[in-house]
């Protein structure tokens, strides 16, 4: 979803007269921070995917490094709003992750709706919702089936459009 919330914020950067030029004069401290936090994200799914791992304390300590580099990366640029726009949806899906012990939830429905199996405990860090889930409205709840086919959070929704609003102010280098 976030390859396409930058390919929005481009487009629409493009539309409201700005340049992928104004790009470079972003001025963000930490991006270390995310960089590390992203790197964590991808080697746990990674490691889960090749089953060297599986969720449970690992994952879970894992989960709470990155998301801890994430809320960094936020208060070093809580200046910046689209910035918080975007650490309140990241924050959205920590909230529902840690919820339910580190795994995010998922609507079967939204699974069914775009074809995908059931079997999501092979995909990654995720849990069906059940009547034991917290929060569920706070999961993978949300159905997308064009221009691909994935299930999304309000929280990314929420970061998405954080996104879309940063490269579109930053293209028009009115940040």
């Amino acid at each position: 979803m976030f390859i396409l919330a930058l390919i929005a914020g481009i487009i629409l950067g493009y539309i409201s007269k700005g340049t992928l030029r104004n790009l470079a004069n972003i001025n963000l401290k930490g991006t270390y921070l995310i960089i590390i936090g992203f790197i964590i994200e991808f080697v746990i799914i990674m490691l889960i995917q090749k089953k060297v791992i599986t969720a449970g304390v690992i994952t879970y300590i894992m989960n709470v490094i990155m998301y801890i580099l994430i809320l960094a990366f936020i208060f070093v640029n809580k200046k910046n709003k689209y910035i918080v726009i975007m650490g309140v949806g990241f924050m959205l899906n920590a909230i529902a992750i840690f919820a339910n012990g580190g795994v995010m939830p998922v609507s079967s429905s939204a699974i069914e709706t775009i074809g995908f199996s059931t079997n999501v405990h092979t995909e990654g860090l995720y849990n069906l919702i059940n009547s034991n889930t917290n929060l569920s409205f706070l999961g993978d709840i949300i159905p997308i089936d064009f221009i691909g086919r994935f299930i999304v959070s309000i929280g990314d929704v929420i970061a998405a459009i954080g996104m879309i609003l940063f490269i579109v102010k930053s293209m028009k280098n009115t940040i």
